[in-house]
């Protein structure tokens, strides 16, 4: 990761010390890549897959704890959560399919903040204050401004299907295969990660989005990555997605699959108009919401939470 591309300037709160995060770790999870922007800033990050333990947790050298949501691996357990004297945090990523689960990781948590990933309509049903976090780019991974033209593929999705979760995005998958396979280059069944899945999204014109039926239609992966590599993103309605983009400036927003399939077709054979767009969204994503600009405002975050936490105990 350059380290150029990111400019330090930590808060005065946490010069000489660091950060615990508590999540299991993958290559792939947005947890580490904020890990890894974190340390690329100048912060100690010391990772606990398995356990923390507020006993041994030295104020002196720690200026905060944050857990992230890990469903794929085994959650981390706590211990002597009433000897907490730093600011706790705990990054939610999943929405109705896993709110019970994370409603009681909060409990185990206690966390002074939650930031949540493009589910804020869930916000009430948590007992803390809640800010609103959502995925980025890997900009060192994801990141491409290669022109459309130049392009192999016309379309391309990658992601899972074979689940009853993903019933609509494979009707719309067969849809636009049905429609486009005869006259254009379609990649709309691969499973690739990280530098594969940059490659193919750097040599798409196209990048569908499509929601999986029973998340809420949060902001996922895809919409930051697509559109980081330069492609222009064409999705379904997502929750919150205002807040970040907009319609016709910097992706496409369909409203069915009908819709889906015209949008497309004007795109491909209007590619002037599906360059300037694409162009826009990747400068945005790469401007605002990369993980480096996530990284950021964790520690703000931090900072906020330990100024709030000291002025209560002034109160007291």
């Amino acid at each position: 990761m350059p380290a150029g591309d990111f400019a330090l300037g930590l808060p005065s709160s946490l010069e000489g010390r660091g950060l615990i995060m508590g999540y299991g770790r993958t290559p792939i999870t947005p947890g580490r890549y904020l890990e890894d922007s974190l340390r690329n800033l100048g912060v100690r990050v010391d990772v606990s897959e398995t356990e923390v333990d507020f006993a041994e947790v030295d104020p002196r050298a720690c200026a905060a704890v944050l857990f992230v949501e890990s469903p794929s691996r085994p959650q981390v357990k706590v211990k002597n959560i009433h000897l907490a004297s730093v600011p706790r945090l705990f990054w939610v990523h999943h929405g109705v399919n896993r709110w019970q689960d994370n409603l009681g990781l909060c409990g185990r948590y206690r966390p002074d903040l939650m930031l949540l990933s493009g589910v804020l309509y869930l916000a009430s049903l948590f007992p803390v204050p809640v800010h609103f976090f959502p995925f980025a780019a890997a900009s060192w991974i994801f990141n491409s401004s290669k022109p459309l033209a130049g392009r192999g593929h016309d379309i391309s999705f990658a992601g899972t299907v074979r689940s009853h979760l993903y019933a609509t995005r494979l009707e719309t998958l067969r849809a636009t295969e049905a429609r486009f396979k005869a006259r254009f280059k379609l990649s709309l069944r691969s499973n690739v990660y990280l530098e594969d899945l940059a490659t193919l999204y750097g040599d798409s014109k196209i990048v569908v989005n499509c929601s999986a039926d029973l998340f809420g239609h949060g902001l996922n992966l895809r919409v930051f990555e697509a559109m980081a590599c330069g492609a222009l993103l064409v999705t379904d309605k997502v929750l919150d997605f205002e807040k970040l983009f907009r319609d016709g400036e910097h992706c496409v927003v369909y409203d069915d699959i009908p819709d889906l399939l015209d949008k497309l077709e004007h795109y491909l054979t209007h590619l002037d108009e599906a360059q300037a767009i694409a162009s826009r969204g990747h400068e945005v994503v790469l401007e605002k919401h990369t993980y480096a600009d996530r990284a950021r405002e964790v520690l703000g975050l931090i900072a906020r939470v330990a100024d709030e936490r000291a002025l209560g105990n002034t109160a007291r």
